[in-house]
């Protein structure tokens, strides 16, 4: 009886099932769609596809509110929603001697421990597509314990370039291009905070927020002043605030290059303006309906109107360098930029990963 009941449902019209999409708000309950069966999934993978070529409707694909890949059993991880503060989706991934180095474009980007391969992962479609060794090439680089991984698109597309970034004392940049067969260093870069990509282009923060493009072949300084504020913050602040201070880069949905600066007490938020000669770093003191959602692996800006009960003019963030509020604390955190207070989130979270965009094509 069970399986005939299956069968009804598997045997659903497309148009039927591409009306019922349209009536549903991506990507959250896409997510559950998919899972019903093959045919279901195959709709939903229609459905996004149509949205990708139809340009009126843009705003509706951007609604991929971020989800945070949690670990709460051997080799079992789901996505949680920390707006709604419930999992949504539950998948089996066997991570032995394989470590999450980030996650871009809804793909899950892994190092394996011994060999050093690197390894991308769509949890939703089950995809994988494997890459070079990067310790072959640059040995020293695969050592660091933390790294940072931005993708120029979806690796679907065939044409991609993968940057990573060490979080080590050196702090540099390797990349990798779908049509190479090695890994290269980003010359002449040392000491970055954070790497962004906007409109396939790369953009590489040094310590003291000086940003550089990079297009997959040419490094150019995008000329800016000195952050003085920040700059003189850092040197006059004690070992402990220095300790808590972190810097992220992250497109807003307007395109806008932010540069967020957390410290101990809070989040500075900083707008890249940009002049022919002379790009500066413009303070921000309102998100407006921007939400932001921060990490070491990853960071994401969303639109708060486009999902129920996300909180405007904030930023949702965990710990993933046991900085935050103390050394052991790595629970999920919501900061308003209204009143400047922490909120602390989804108790039950207890091994945050990283956050991960859903990506189902």
């Amino acid at each position: 009886m069970a399986s005939s009941s299956n069968s009804e449902w598997s045997s659903l019209p497309v148009d039927i099932l591409l009306f019922i999409l349209d009536h549903l708000v991506p990507m959250r309950d896409y997510l559950g769609f998919s899972e019903v069966c093959s045919e279901w999934k195959h709709a939903v993978c229609k459905k996004l596809q149509d949205l990708r070529s139809n340009r009126r409707h843009h705003c509706r694909l951007q609604e991929k509110l971020p989800l945070l890949l949690v670990s709460f059993k051997s080799g079992t991880f789901c996505l949680y929603d920390v707006v709604q503060e419930k999992s949504v989706w539950e998948f089996e991934l066997k991570l032995r001697d394989w470590r999450f180095e980030g996650s871009s474009h809804g793909w899950l980007i892994l190092l394996h421990l011994r060999t050093h391969e690197v390894s991308l992962y769509n949890p939703f479609s089950g995809k994988s597509i494997h890459l070079p060794p990067i310790g072959k090439s640059i040995p020293d680089f695969s050592t660091a314990y933390e790294k940072k991984c931005v993708l120029s698109a979806d690796p679907d597309s065939g044409d991609f370039v993968l940057v990573m970034m060490s979080r080590d004392s050196e702090r540099r940049a390797a990349f990798f291009r779908s049509r190479d067969e090695d890994w290269t260093y980003v010359k002449n870069l040392k000491c970055l905070e954070d790497i962004a990509c906007v409109d396939r282009m790369f953009y590489l923060l040094e310590w003291q927020n000086v940003v550089f493009s990079w297009d997959g072949f040419e490094l150019r300084w995008i000329p800016s002043p000195v952050d003085r504020p920040s700059l003189d913050r850092y040197f006059t602040e004690s070992r402990l605030d220095r300790f808590f201070r972190d810097e992220y880069l992250v497109e807003s949905p307007d395109g806008d290059l932010l540069r967020v600066e957390k410290t101990k007490t809070g989040f500075l938020v900083y707008k890249l303006v940009w002049f022919l000669r002379n790009s500066r770093w413009e303070e921000v003191e309102s998100l407006g309906d921007v939400a932001l959602f921060l990490g070491h692996n990853n960071s994401i800006s969303v639109m708060a109107s486009d999902f129920p009960g996300c909180r405007r003019n904030s930023i949702y963030f965990f710990s993933q360098s046991n900085k935050f509020p103390s050394p052991l604390d790595r629970k999920v955190y919501v900061f308003s930029l209204n009143d400047r207070t922490f909120t602390r989130l989804c108790p039950n979270i207890l091994r945050p990963v990283l956050w991960i965009s859903p990506n189902l094509v």
